[in-house]
């Protein structure tokens, strides 16, 4: 019974499998599909053999109270592809309003095993498969990642990217956005609930800007010390990226490298590499373009040009960008830090800082330590960039090129928002092409400091204040030496 479930999988909910047809259900649902289950669509309808509900099902699976994720992918998917499958074998339209009915129908479709084991012998079994999973625990090596124990929000994500990297087998994969927004957390998030699928998990900061070779050595060590291998570490960087590609050729790995906007050239067009970590483009190109079994995710403020030149949507090399986070999910963030507000102050403070829930935290402390913790006395301040919020912008916008900054000014005086439409465009700022105001504007959606959405280009609320303070201070400093 054991080798039956690991056959199935290992994971949340592996109990089901000692009551029911597992497979046979699995195989049946993608008939039905006319295409495989996911992963998660997996993982949640064995959630709803063993009897949870829809929100103990995300507390489990996401750690969050929230169970709207879980109902999107029981009411657009599972439940869908459930009717079909009954339908067709009944000759009857069947329907599921709710999910306490799918244990029931499958029960009389003959897909619950006919002699199921008592609940002691399932909690032995399932102990034993989960002390299994523990010594396997060993193969993965966290570095210094963060604690995610609390983690808001981005379900929807985590489905599409886990979809990605299991279903769709990506080679590599960029999540992107702004400082602050969350790309560490839910690159640690995204690795604990892939895991298992992995013999081998190993996560690292590039945040010391480590070079190549050294990075490369770390990798090969550690793999082959759980191999019991003995190797001999190649002299080149070259030849250590081809001694790591074999590892990811023999076992499933799952690599990140979070922070690799450190290792990116600053006052140049975006994603380019500074020229001492230049060996970092032809590492990302191999483990992109090469066949293996493993997956790279990699985090950044910039989407590196090596990337974007073998990136597709139905290629195996993808970019992910991070938004904003819900309202419902900063929410949950204003509640934990205990601040005081109506629902009009928690919505115009989470607009304000575009639901970056760095920024967000950094202001709710400055709102507990100088406002007693009450939203609507900061807010009559005025105040929206400064002090930690400053110089989370700070650091990125002085990564930017001259031609940059002057497109960001214009922008910012222009309320910001630019249509690409015919009639071709016609106002460009003083002196530029419009050849070169296109390749600034793709290289500031590069580095995440504008939104682009079909033909509009615009600015992230606080960087645009952000702005508007330099301009201010750049029309005091002209007054000041006219005078």
């Amino acid at each position: 019974m054991l080798s039956t479930l690991k056959q199935v999988e290992s994971g949340e909910f592996i109990e089901a499998a000692y009551n029911w047809k597992l497979e046979k259900l699995y195989v049946d649902l993608a008939s039905a599909k006319n295409k495989g289950l996911t992963p998660v669509e997996k993982k949640i309808l064995r959630g709803l053999l063993c009897g949870y509900s829809p929100r103990e099902i995300a507390d489990i699976i996401y750690h969050s109270s929230s169970s709207s994720s879980v109902r999107v992918y029981l009411s657009n998917a599972l439940y869908k592809y459930i009717e079909v499958m009954l339908s067709s074998q009944t000759s009857q339209k069947v329907k599921i309003n709710h999910w306490s009915r799918v244990t029931k129908l499958l029960e009389e479709a003959g897909y619950k095993l006919s002699v199921s084991l008592p609940p002691k012998i399932v909690s032995t079994l399932v102990e034993k498969e989960e002390a299994h999973q523990s010594e396997i625990t060993e193969n993965f090596d966290w570095g210094e990642a963060v604690d995610v124990s609390l983690f808001y929000g981005r379900n929807k994500e985590l489905g599409q990217l886990e979809n990605w990297i299991i279903q769709d087998r990506c080679r590599l994969v960029s999540l992107l956005g702004m400082g602050g927004i969350g790309k560490t957390a839910l690159s640690v998030k995204l690795a604990k609930q892939i895991q298992h699928n992995f013999k081998y998990v190993i996560w690292r900061s590039l945040n010391q800007a480590p070079q190549l070779s050294e990075l490369l050595a770390n990798l090969i060590e550690f793999l082959a010390q759980q191999q019991n291998s003995n190797f001999t570490l190649s002299a080149t960087t070259s030849g250590r990226i081809t001694q790591l590609i074999e590892y990811f050729r023999q076992s499933r790995c799952l690599l990140v490298l979070d922070n690799v906007d450190t290792l990116l050239q600053s006052h140049n067009s975006a994603g380019s590499f500074s020229p001492e970590y230049k060996e970092y483009r032809q590492f990302f190109q191999r483990i992109g373009e090469v066949l293996h079994q493993s997956c790279l995710v990699l985090t950044s403020r910039e989407k590196l040009k090596a990337v974007a030149a073998i990136e597709g949507v139905n290629l195996p090399v993808r970019s992910f960008q991070i938004k904003d986070l819900s309202e419902v999910d900063c929410q949950e963030i204003i509640k934990a830090k205990g601040v005081t507000c109506s629902e009009y102050e928690w919505r115009l403070l989470i607009s304000r800082y575009s639901g970056n829930p760095l920024a967000l935290k950094i202001v709710l402390t400055t709102i507990m330590e100088l406002f007693d913790g009450k939203v609507a006395s900061f807010l009559k301040q005025n105040l929206l960039v400064f002090g930690g919020v400053r110089e989370l912008i700070e650091e990125q916008f002085n990564r930017t090129s001259k031609i940059e900054r002057q497109v960001l000014y214009w922008l910012a005086d222009k309320q910001d928002i630019l249509l690409l439409r015919e009639p071709a465009i016609e106002e460009t700022p003083t002196g530029m092409s419009k050849m070169e105001l296109l390749e600034t504007l793709e290289s500031l959606v590069r580095r995440s400091l504008i939104y682009k959405n079909t033909t509009t280009f615009k600015l992230i609320p606080i960087f645009k204040e952000y702005l508007n303070q330099q301009l201010y201070k750049q029309q005091i400093r002209q007054k000041e030496v006219i005078s």
